[in-house]
């Protein structure tokens, strides 16, 4: 039983004349009166019952009909999502992502990812930037959100967005207006693991240094979520993207930073720079696009 052979029934079942479903497939009468007797020959059962000027369905033909509709619909369904693949406008994207484009940037570009390509099916998986790049690199994911500079010697190509100011989130003590950095280290300085951004890491440290305080990393956490959390609970302050204010978490509250040269935080899109699919040239374009 062919695909054929379903349309070539479903064309008579709708006409239930032969030579207007012919006509209709633009076909003539006698192939078209074979490739319904093969099918009723492949499943053993009469379709039609023949008049002398109109057809009926069967019994079987009545059952069989939905069915052959069914599969018929799917496999048109799959002609047209195999050739949107093709065209980079259907698929599975894999996007890694630092927390730091979570509150923004991130949910920015999914939307408009939906709204321009809606067979797109993004999987996104939070990761640390060097954990991206492996990622990448592994060909595990396919588009990346992270840290500049990645020091990856040009082995990707690299995007860069608006960088991010931070801002301190400390132990909500009722507190309103700006701190400072004294402020900060007195409470304790949360921090990521330099090894997660040795660069960032050291921009940070060396704020507090050029301002002449001494500050004391008393807690390390790779996710931001785990930061407000320790944060929440009193054991320090951190500091983040000026976005994390979309985040309204109990025990914290977010204040600016006076007097303080303190480093913006860079997003990037990161791809390999070897021949990729055209789902991820499609999306690549589109989020490059967006500011």
């Amino acid at each position: 039983m062919e695909l054929r052979h379903l349309r070539h029934f479903l064309a008579v079942a709708d006409e239930l004349h032969m030579g207007r479903a012919a006509e209709r497939l633009g076909m003539a009468q006698p192939p078209l009166s074979q490739s319904i007797a093969r099918l009723e020959k492949d499943l053993g059962v009469r379709l039609f019952e023949r008049g002398h000027r109109r057809l009926a369905l069967t019994r079987a033909g009545a059952a069989f009909l939905d069915e052959a509709r069914a599969a018929v619909a799917h496999a048109d369904s799959a002609r047209q999502l195999a050739r949107a693949a093709d065209a980079g406008t259907a698929g599975v994207l894999r996007i890694g992502f630092v927390s730091a484009a979570l509150y923004e940037r991130l949910p920015r570009l999914m939307a408009q990812l939906r709204r321009s390509y809606p067979e797109i099916q993004p999987r996104l998986v939070e990761l640390s930037t060097n954990e991206q790049l492996d990622a990448l690199a592994r060909g595990a994911i396919d588009i990346g959100f992270a840290h500049p500079p990645l020091g990856a010697d040009g082995a990707f190509a690299v995007a860069e967005f608006p960088a991010e100011p931070l801002l301190a989130a400390l132990p909500d003590d009722g507190g309103q207006g700006v701190v400072t950095l004294a402020d900060i280290a007195a409470l304790g300085l949360v921090l990521f693991p330099a090894t997660q951004g040795p660069v960032l890491h050291a921009r940070i440290t060396d704020a507090f240094a050029r301002a002449g305080v001494e500050v004391r990393v008393v807690q390390e956490a790779a996710r931001a979520l785990t930061m407000l959390a320790l944060v929440s609970a009193g054991l320090g302050a951190t500091l983040l993207p000026a976005s994390i204010r979309r985040v309204a978490y109990r025990g914290v509250r977010y204040a600016e930073l006076a007097g303080a040269e303190l480093p913006a935080l860079p997003l990037a899109m990161v791809a390999r720079r070897k021949a990729q699919p055209a789902v991820v040239r499609r999306a690549w374009e589109l989020f490059a696009a967006i500011q």
